[in-house]
């Protein structure tokens, strides 16, 4: 990584403290153009009703904005900002493995999920004497301002290097029962709030109980939005719990285009 001196301790920095806590918070990655450009491609297709996904705690999400949007996704497939973390731990084996937004035009808490839920049980559930271990992380554009009186994102900053509590893991699954016996565990566990503003992006592994929430419903011309990145480093077998699916990337992309950094020296 050839930067100036001053950026490449930045950048050591970060690194380390996202290697600490399983999360990064990166400030003005994307400009006003392309944070509004988005924003006009998001609420179009809300309003023509051309969502994948309307769940019941509030989460609107589109899956096929590889295709809709070939140039602008391809720019943050290995955006700069967000690509130097990704290749530091994933290296050329970092896979593009879906890509998604998210629209939230009413109150929204989701439920405290992790997107690869199996993380730390992929030897027991792949039966093999030498199992391979997968590594995925996400990285999140937001596109709206979540202020302390707007919305936030939550993480668990102790549950980077451990498992869930056995008597806790059979309930984690997607629900909107706050008396989810999971999600009153993570309600009691430590927490840390990020704000990501407009033009922020949140890079974290995939494995850390997270939760996202906005309070009240936005103006029409400023609900929250986000782009949403998953990143895997091995490919897992479907029996494998994780948030999305592989398919559409690798039918829209191919096998060989869905690796970012293959390419590189």
């Amino acid at each position: 990584m050839d930067l100036p001196d001053h950026q490449t301790t930045m950048f050591e920095q970060d690194l380390a403290a996202l290697k600490r806590s399983g999360f990064l918070l990166l400030r003005k990655v994307l400009d006003p153009k392309t944070v509004a450009e988005w924003k006009e491609i998001l609420y179009t297709l809300y309003h023509r009703n051309e969502n994948e996904i309307d769940n019941s705690v509030g989460n609107v999400a589109f899956e096929r904005l590889l295709a809709l949007q070939p140039e602008r996704t391809s720019e943050l497939i290995a955006h700069p900002r967000t690509a130097p973390f990704l290749k530091a731990i994933l290296g050329k084996q970092c896979q593009l493995r879906s890509l998604r937004a998210h629209i939230n035009p009413r109150a929204y808490t989701q439920e405290w999920h992790m997107d690869f839920r199996d993380y730390y049980f992929q030897s027991e559930k792949a039966g093999a004497e030498r199992p391979i271990i997968g590594l995925c992380m996400n990285a999140t554009f937001y596109l709206t301002d979540n202020t302390p009186e707007r919305g936030r994102l939550t993480f668990l900053p102790k549950y980077m290097g451990q498992p869930l509590p056995e008597s806790i893991r059979s309930h984690d699954y997607y629900t909107d029962d706050r008396t989810n016996p999971f999600q009153l565990w993570c309600d009691e566990q430590e927490q840390e709030h990020l704000y990501p503003l407009a033009g922020d992006a949140v890079v974290f592994f995939s494995h850390i109980p997270h939760q996202g929430a906005k309070k009240g419903e936005d103006p029409p011309d400023d609900m929250r939005a986000n782009i949403v990145l998953h990143y895997q480093q091995n490919p897992m077998f479907p029996g494998i719990r994780f948030v999305s699916t592989p398919d559409f990337t690798l039918k829209t992309l191919g096998y060989a285009g869905t690796f970012p950094f293959a390419g590189e020296g």
